[in-house]
């Protein structure tokens, strides 16, 4: 059986509040209160890998950091058309990788990094907790048969 829609749901969402409140400068990066956001969701995710028994444990927490990929990206590029009056400023590793390119291509490089950073955290977060996962089942599978 896989992991509930509702269980999916659930892992996915908390992931959301650091982004939005990161995005919009209200939690500062390397803070108490950003690692509190940012570590909270990656325990529920650890609790998750390590307690609930599944027949493809990879593959249902690869889907997760898809899903938790494009909740990075859907925010970032909402907040991209919409977010400077609310205080999103975009990352600055984005804008130096959009500054080698001309003008007419700028906003699409930037655009695209910030996507393919997205689809790198979200998808690499889901591998490692589904390999976590994927030996976790396996030293339950040799232990208790």
């Amino acid at each position: 059986m896989g992991m509930p829609v509702w269980l999916v749901l659930l892992l996915t969402l908390l992931m959301v509040p650091r982004t939005l409140l990161s995005d919009l400068g209200i939690i500062i990066a390397e803070t108490p209160v950003y690692y509190v956001f940012a570590l909270v969701p990656y325990a529920a995710w650890l609790g998750v890998a390590i307690f609930r028994k599944s027949e493809k444990p990879f593959r249902e927490f690869l889907v997760l950091g898809v899903l938790y990929s494009l909740t990075l990206i859907v925010i970032h590029q909402l907040l991209w058309n919409n977010g400077t009056e609310l205080g999103h400023q975009l990352p600055r590793a984005a804008l130096d990788f959009g500054a080698k390119f001309d003008p007419p291509l700028r906003e699409l490089a930037v655009r695209g990094y910030t996507i393919m950073i997205s689809l790198l955290i979200g998808v690499g977060s889901g591998a490692v907790f589904g390999l976590i996962a994927a030996l976790m089942r396996r030293i339950r599978t040799r232990r208790f048969g």
